[in-house]
């Protein structure tokens, strides 16, 4: 090779790097951090058979995402309640494995309709970002269109990857308040503190929509109830501070000391059960007609 060939060489070098550089970035490796991302168990892995959680026997629904996909989830139904919870699940699993969670979330003494994103248990198709946007905006549709439920009866919840589901679907829907569970700041701030290797590439090279909660509690919305383990190894409990310090009012945090990611059920018990009373219990009062029978 000459030297006056160099320069070709540099440049078709810096070429293949660039290249390289761009072709494994989050947005368009989509199927590599998506497997990263998203650890979906299809069914029939899980706990179908039992009928019902804490006693209080769920209605199996099916239903249709915005681009058609068939989706799954559980609907549970309790005397007295005023509100139906939406609940959108972390990344891992089905809603199958949320059985605890959702018996502390049922003793609040609301609705609970717990759904799976696409390639999630029961529902079809397979996971990505836009996708399990839609996939909650779908549920909640559910809820208004087929079960008749006016916003103001209708709380968002997110458990953990969930928690950035359900702000997103809170700049789409309206809500009487949300529930933030074990989320984390933003899915950039995250991937980075998991991964340094992504501190290499610029927001803008992440998938959009972004799921930056920080951005969507920058601005108004429905009363906000934030939940953090202080132990919390997966998504560190700077997180919920950084969230809440950020948030607009009104806004509450909670904080289990003795908490990790996954057992503020088991760890926090009742105390965890109380806050989601008080939290539900202070937000505007729905008018419910009561029928008495002869």
């Amino acid at each position: 090779m000459k030297f006056r060939d160099l320069p070709k060489v540099a440049l078709g070098s810096a070429s293949v790097l660039a290249a390289l550089y761009v072709g494994f970035s989050p947005r368009v490796a989509k199927n590599l951090y998506g497997n990263m991302l998203f650890h979906p168990y299809p069914y029939p892995e899980g706990d179908y058979q039992s009928g019902h959680i804490a006693g209080l026997v769920y209605r199996d629904v099916f239903f249709e995402s915005l681009d058609g996909t068939r989706l799954h989830g559980w609907y549970f139904e309790q005397t007295g309640a005023r509100r139906t919870i939406l609940f959108s699940h972390g990344n891992t699993g089905n809603l199958s494995d949320r059985r605890s969670l959702v018996a502390s979330v049922l003793a609040s003494g609301e609705n609970v309709f717990i759904y799976d994103y696409r390639g999630y248990g029961r529902s079809h198709g397979n996971p990505d970002v836009q996708g399990v946007i839609d996939d909650a905006c779908a549920a909640y549709d559910y809820l208004a269109k087929d079960c008749g439920l006016a916003s103001d009866e209708i709380v968002l919840y997110g458990e953990s990857l969930g928690a950035a589901i359900t702000c997103q679907l809170s700049i789409r829907r309206k809500s009487a308040g949300i529930i933030l569970q074990s989320g984390f700041a933003s899915l950039t701030r995250i991937g980075r503190e998991h991964v340094p290797l992504m501190h290499l590439y610029p927001a803008i090279l992440f998938p959009h929509p972004l799921l930056d909660n920080l951005r969507i509690l920058r601005s108004e919305h429905a009363p906000l109830l934030i939940v953090h383990g202080v132990k919390d190894t997966t998504v560190p409990f700077h997180h919920a501070e950084e969230m809440y310090a950020r948030a607009r009012g009104p806004k509450t945090l909670i904080v289990f000391p003795e908490a990790d990611h996954t057992d503020i059920p088991e760890v926090a018990g009742d105390k965890f059960i109380s806050a989601l009373r008080t939290f539900l219990g202070g937000l505007p009062t729905v008018d419910v007609e009561v029928v008495i029978s002869d």
